[in-house]
């Protein structure tokens, strides 16, 4: 039978995206982690990571078996949980509204999981652009982008990703490579935004950040649809690197002004100030947090 912490460890370094995360993430030695996936690929017979100095990736069998593993460490942390406070004690329903730019299957996989763990909650997901009201809309959460306008809302920071901007090589071929932030005045961009959204971009960080209009090709509240007109050579595209994490790997797409890194996007989960934290609230905010990175990196690393 393999080994479980080993499963469970093995899990934390695919969810850390490496050995040296994972060890800050768990405590433990780097070579102690090491030690363990070495030993439980020893036991299986199987490879289930590809290591090099620089990348780590799932094999195809490794994928399969982080799944498993996941599964396995979900059943730990609920039997844990059992213990601590039932949780068919938390119950009622949860209406939840969520950006459309946000990966649905993604979302689907998270949602399933969280009703498995909390049988008697009742979700109600929306995918919204729409600037909700919270109390007047009846939504319990909404997930949003960026820093709070009203003082009525109370946000748990949920993640970060780190912006940058892509194009094709072809599209640079044809139409140059701006050098400095405004070069990309001259360029075609594709905006991830909602009618709303304006042809700006947030370039550099702290003092060094400068706002830079460029001319819209396309707008589109999807991020896919954004990374997928990139790669077919019709703009610049400021993406998450996780999004693009596989394109920018093969090479179709090119990272653009790497001397300027821009400040993280910031994912908030909001919940009004009126009401307290409810049960149900809290331990959506608290999965959400803890499994939205499990699935983004099982996702990426099976690309």
């Amino acid at each position: 039978m393999p080994d479980l912490n080993g499963m469970i460890l093995f899990a934390a370094v695919v969810n850390a995206k490496g050995f040296s995360n994972a060890a800050r993430e768990t405590g433990l030695p780097k070579s102690t982690i090491s030690r363990k996936v070495a030993q439980l690929e020893e036991q299986l017979g199987v490879r289930l990571l590809h290591r090099d100095t620089r990348n780590l990736s799932l094999t195809q069998i490794g994928a399969l078996f982080y799944q498993h593993c996941c599964a396995i460490k979900d059943e730990v942390e609920a039997a844990k949980a059992t213990i601590e406070s039932t949780h068919s004690d938390v119950s009622g329903t949860l209406r939840v509204a969520i950006p459309v730019s946000f990966n649905q299957e993604l979302i689907a996989n998270l949602c399933s999981g969280f009703l498995r763990l909390y049988p008697n909650i009742e979700l109600d997901v929306q995918f919204t652009d729409n600037d909700v009201g919270l109390v007047g809309e009846g939504y319990d959460i909404a997930i949003k982008y960026g820093p709070l306008q009203s003082s009525e809302l109370v946000a748990r920071l949920l993640f970060e990703r780190q912006p940058i901007l892509v194009a094709s090589p072809n599209y640079l071929k044809n139409n140059g490579t701006p050098a400095t932030p405004q070069e990309l005045a001259t360029h075609k961009g594709i905006l991830l935004g909602t009618s709303r959204s304006a042809p700006i971009w947030p370039v550099g960080r702290g003092s060094n950040k400068t706002m830079v209009s460029f001319k819209r090709k396309v707008r589109v509240n999807s991020a896919v649809m954004v990374k997928q007109l990139a790669v077919d050579d019709y703009g610049i595209a400021m993406l998450s690197h996780s999004v693009c994490k596989a394109e920018l790997a093969d090479g179709r797409l090119v990272p653009l002004l790497p001397e300027w890194p821009m400040e993280a996007f910031k994912v908030y989960g909001v919940y009004s100030s009126r009401r307290q934290l409810a049960t149900n609230i809290s331990v959506f905010l608290d999965y959400f947090t803890k499994r939205f990175s499990t699935q983004e990196s099982l996702q990426s690393l099976m690309m």
